[in-house]
């Protein structure tokens, strides 16, 4: 019973759908009492339903539900077929009749629930009758294979996750069991990585031989294995590679022999999971649950065919969704060009404050494959209000605490933090930027980056370095791109780490820094939701870097809403207005380019070049 009546509105947009039912099929439609509701819908949350007749081609009259929820008219009718067949017989119907036909992202018009409710059930007369010819009924299930699975899955199988490539061939695979879960990956030496990353280094480290088997085309309903035996038909009907795979992750008596099998869906590779339990656990089996599957031979000596014998036999089966966690599908869900090669990639990136911090985690969702992080400082209460590590990272190093974070958020990552400056890494480990794609410098430190751009400099500007700041108030973002052509980075910074261009101007010294009463203790007030602009901004010229490396230095600029400039106190520099027309509201992002200015750092470097 509904705890409270139903608004006017609801009522009204009610009366208006039974007219239009009665309009649309020539019919009075029968109201349905709330306990026929339940009795034909235990599970469902339907508040109203109103019943029609349809005679179809094949001369037999069935009936259809219109149903609503509470929600009605902003949440759409659903239709359901009373007079279905057994479910899974076919695609689209669920198991109390309601008919699925719209995906999850269809969007419906709240304001004409009647013209809605009409088209849904004409769709749902127009299904039926595709499913009585029968011509859809195979192609459906097999295109939409994850879900018919989905719908035959024991609960106790749950939790299953690949590491996977979805791919053929069959073959021989490893499984780890800790944690409430288990996870399938291509060899013990990945699959162990991930756990470590995962869960850390005194996780379990046992693992068990699996099996993959690859189907030429994916299974219908009626094909689905009940059995140990029927699994093992099922690999002996797939090709002698897929039944060596499975015999021989059986031949180890695991406990549980896990098989995941693939196939290509509409969607692109799906994977299921069948599980076996080792008969010796199974409380029907008449042997001792310490009993081997070898019991009459020596230890070592049991001939395979008698151990398969034994495995496969009729002990049901356990069959599970797999929820893929490998790394194509979490970033991009194998859909993604970009996905392969930023997994291939490497940045090092130095200062894990509050702009270097927002990049590193952009660039694991991103999916860049390697990613070392470099920061001397530690965490403190301050940083907290915009950074992405919060209290429980406090008295931490930035570098460490972010990269353990991320690393267990992305396993499969390679995440490395060093409690390090710039200057402390280019004598220890000078080799590793030089084995990096892209170095971001984030440092809000002259010192570090008039280091690194000498050190850059020196070397040919091999790969690009990104340089990161913000002006005052974070009313302005720069992001730097040195490359192999153009200026280095002090061509256009004063010796004292000054910008030669700034966008914003500050009267009365209200773009200075701000003092804590503390010794040389400053800030800038301004929080995350200002610098989550630059920060983007940022991330993306990082991943446009790793995808097309270029060959000339460029900058590329962040500018807030004139409104907020104003509001602070700030206005547009001279240099700004020459150069970009002002807008009157809204963010800006422009590109400017970073010509050779024959600085100190490069200015020879660059007379050679053009001689």
């Amino acid at each position: 019973m509904l705890e409270r009546p139903l608004p006017l509105c609801w009522r009204q947009a009610a009366l208006q759908l039974e007219a239009r039912l009665r309009e649309v099929t020539g019919q009075a439609p029968e109201r349905l009492d709330e306990g026929t509701i339940r009795s034909c819908y235990p599970t469902r949350r339907w508040v109203a339903a109103w019943r029609i007749s349809v005679t179809f081609p094949d001369g037999v009259m069935r009936r259809i539900d219109v149903v609503v929820t509470a929600g009605f008219p902003t949440v759409p009718v659903r239709t359901a077929l009373v007079d279905h067949p057994e479910f899974m017989t076919w695609p689209h119907v669920e198991s109390d009749g309601v008919l699925c036909l719209l995906p999850n992202l269809a969007e419906c018009d709240p304001d004409d629930p009647s013209d809605v409710a009409a088209n849904l059930l004409n769709r749902s007369v127009r299904l039926i009758e595709e499913l009585l010819d029968g011509s859809i009924i195979e192609r459906d299930f097999r295109e939409e294979f994850l879900t018919y699975w989905a719908y035959k899955a024991h609960s106790d199988g749950a939790h299953l996750f690949s590491l996977l490539t979805p791919a053929p061939p069959s073959r021989a695979v490893r499984v780890w069991r800790g944690e409430g879960l288990e996870v399938v990956g291509e060899d013990a030496e990945s699959l162990l990585d991930w756990i470590r990353n995962r869960f850390g280094d005194c996780a379990k480290t046992k693992i068990e031989d699996a099996a993959f088997i690859w189907l030429g085309e994916p299974l219908l309903p009626s094909a689905y294995p009940e059995t140990a035996s029927d699994l093992r038909a099922l690999a002996a009907a797939t090709g002698t590679d897929a039944v060596q795979v499975l015999d021989q992750a059986a031949v180890g008596e695991p406990d549980h022999l896990v098989t995941v099998i693939g196939a290509e869906g509409r969607g692109g590779a799906g994977l299921i999971g069948v599980k076996i339990l080792n008969p010796k656990r199974l409380k029907s089996h008449p042997r001792s649950a310490l009993e081997p599957l070898s019991k009459g031979f020596r230890p070592g000596r049991t001939p395979k065919s008698v151990l398969v014998d034994r495995f496969f036999g009729a002990n049901p089966v356990i069959r599970s969704s797999v929820q893929r966690a490998d790394a194509t599908w979490i970033h991009g869900r194998g859909r993604d060009p970009r996905a392969a090669r930023l997994l291939a990639a490497t940045a090092v990136l130095i200062g894990c404050g509050s702009v270097g911090a927002p990049v590193a985690c952009a660039l694991a969702q991103a999916g860049v494959g390697r990613i070392i992080l470099l920061d001397h400082d530690t965490l403190s209460w301050p940083n907290v209000g915009r950074h992405p590590l919060g209290a429980t990272a406090v008295g931490r190093n930035k570098a460490e605490a972010l990269a353990e974070r991320l690393q267990t958020d992305y396993p499969h990552l390679q995440i490395e933090g060093r409690p390090c400056g710039l200057h402390e890494l280019l004598l220890t480990d000078p080799n590793l930027l030089e084995a990096t794609d892209l170095i971001i410098a984030a440092t809000g430190s002259w010192a570090a980056e008039n280091a690194l751009n000498r050190w850059h400099v020196d070397h040919g500007r091999q790969k690009p370095v990104l340089y990161a700041w913000t002006e005052a108030h974070a009313c302005a973002g720069h992001g730097v791109v040195i490359a192999g052509e153009g200026g280095c980075l002090q061509c256009h910074i004063g010796r004292t780490g000054k910008p030669a261009f700034q966008v914003v101007e500050w009267a009365d010294g209200g773009g200075a820094n701000q003092e804590e009463p503390a010794c040389g203790a400053h800030y800038q007030p301004y929080g995350p939701v200002e610098l989550s602009y630059v920060t983007a901004m940022v991330g993306e010229l990082a991943l446009d870097c790793l995808l097309d490396p270029p060959s000339q230095s460029f900058s590329r600029v962040v500018v807030a809403s004139p409104d907020r400039i104003a509001k602070l106190g700030g206005r547009m520099s001279e240099a700004w207005l020459s150069a970009h027309e002002q807008i009157d509201s809204g963010l800006r992002t422009v590109g400017r380019p970073w010509p050779a200015a024959a600085c100190v750092a490069c200015g020879s470097a660059q007379s050679e070049k053009v001689a």
